[in-house]
């Protein structure tokens, strides 16, 4: 992703890149169960929640310092889920290279996932702010919930229903985002009123993350049951109407967040709205 970000971000960003790698030279681990912890540092994805935080810290005038600390134990979690999802979903390849679970067996990347939960504690205990553990611990048991509730629809011949799809999206996806947004207020000391619209806007947009994903991913072919468009399939709508439908839904929130951003962080928001549109509009912009 090429984001123009603050010196002061972009510093805070390589600090955390840095302490994930530190994490990966923990001397005692076995070669594989090191390779397998590797992987996902080696191999990262854009860092969208820990520039979250860090972007949220900075635009409230947080401490920069501490929330390096807090998008690390972030980004350890969004990792440990990833390990976990490639295991539960058997999944042989991600952004176009082999996962730990393809290169190691399942065990080596549950084992590796468990380094990273550990990692999270630590990292979010060293913030020195109490809220902080407590965040990581209930998005844990969010994403914990969410995988089981995908899993239970996956076994079960119920169809999917919008309400449910929306619930574990929320859980497995948005919580995460949410999480990210609310512990980079927290550092910045916000107003309890503040932090609860700061909550609100991070879940919408990570229920806006993964519509949007979701439609991507059914117009490169893809078929997850559990995918918005879908849903709307097995409804007996038609293709074009399945589309539009989740276009409409994508739009709306689009809006939301849009207000959502203004209501939270006035004019100093477009640093963010910058990020926003940058990483999820430009991608869809042929379907508006």
């Amino acid at each position: 992703m090429n984001l123009c970000l603050p010196l002061e971000v972009q510093s805070a960003l390589d600090k955390v890149i840095h302490n994930l790698l530190e994490i990966c030279r923990i001397r005692y681990l076995s070669d594989k169960l090191y390779m397998s912890t590797l992987h996902y540092i080696k191999n990262k994805g854009k860092l969208i929640r820990p520039i979250l935080l860090l972007l949220t810290c900075y635009i409230l005038n947080g401490d920069l310092e501490k929330a390096v600390k807090a998008a690390v134990a972030v980004e350890c979690v969004h990792i440990a889920s990833l390990l976990q999802d490639d295991v539960f979903d058997s999944h042989k390849e991600r952004r176009g290279v082999l996962t730990p679970r393809a290169l190691f067996g399942d065990y080596f990347s549950i084992l590796a996932s468990n380094v990273f939960i550990a990692k999270a504690v630590e990292y979010s205990v060293l913030t020195g702010v109490d809220k902080v553990p407590v965040e990581i611990a209930r998005v844990a048991l969010d994403l914990a919930d969410g995988e089981a509730l995908e899993l239970e629809l996956r076994d079960s011949s119920d169809t999917i229903s919008i309400e449910k799809y929306f619930s574990i999206i929320r859980k497995k996806t948005a919580s995460l985002i949410e999480a990210s947004m609310v512990i980079g207020a927290y550092l910045s000391e916000a107003s309890e009123n503040n932090i609860l619209k700061v909550r609100m806007l991070g879940r919408l947009l990570g229920i806006l993350y993964q519509v949007r994903d979701d439609i991507m991913d059914f117009l490169d072919g893809e078929r997850e049951n559990i995918n918005i468009v879908q849903i709307y399939l097995r409804k007996g709508l038609s293709r074009e109407l399945a589309l539009e439908r989740s276009l409409r839904i994508l739009r709306s929130l689009f809006k939301s967040v849009d207000r959502a951003v203004d209501s939270v962080f006035g004019d100093k928001g477009a640093l963010l709205k910058t990020l926003l549109y940058s990483n999820l509009r430009l991608h869809i912009v042929d379907l508006f």
